[in-house]
């Protein structure tokens, strides 16, 4: 299965799930993707918009390895962060964090992909 060799890729990291019909590889420890995951995204960067949601849970992730989402603080600020990722936060979080600001989306240049056309 191809989600068995990524999880090898990784060092064996994290767990492999069937949830909702769907098959799902996902690492939550915060050391394991400190260890294995941003090295490989900082080696191999994402193209397109989606290198900006890299940096930005890059940064909750070093907000969590140095626990400061302990503090009430340290929660805002990843709330700030999350609602500039993807899709932004669900209207459950809007409501339990409403003086949440979206944090600035890094600005990302790189490289073009060409038009095949």
């Amino acid at each position: 299965m191809l989600l068995e060799e990524i999880k090898a890729y990784f060092g064996g990291v994290g767990s492999i799930r069937v949830r909702e019909n769907a098959v799902h590889y996902e690492v939550s420890n915060v050391k394991d993707i400190i260890n294995y995951i941003l090295p490989h995204f900082d080696l191999y960067p994402l193209i397109s918009k989606k290198q900006a949601d890299y940096l930005l849970f890059k940064e909750i992730t070093l907000i969590l390895l140095k626990k400061e989402h302990l503090r009430e603080s340290g929660i805002q600020d990843i709330v700030n962060r999350k609602a500039s990722l993807n899709n932004g936060l669900s209207d459950k979080l809007k409501k339990a964090f409403p003086n949440t600001q979206a944090a600035i989306r890094p600005s990302v240049t790189g490289p073009v992909i060409p038009n095949p056309s």
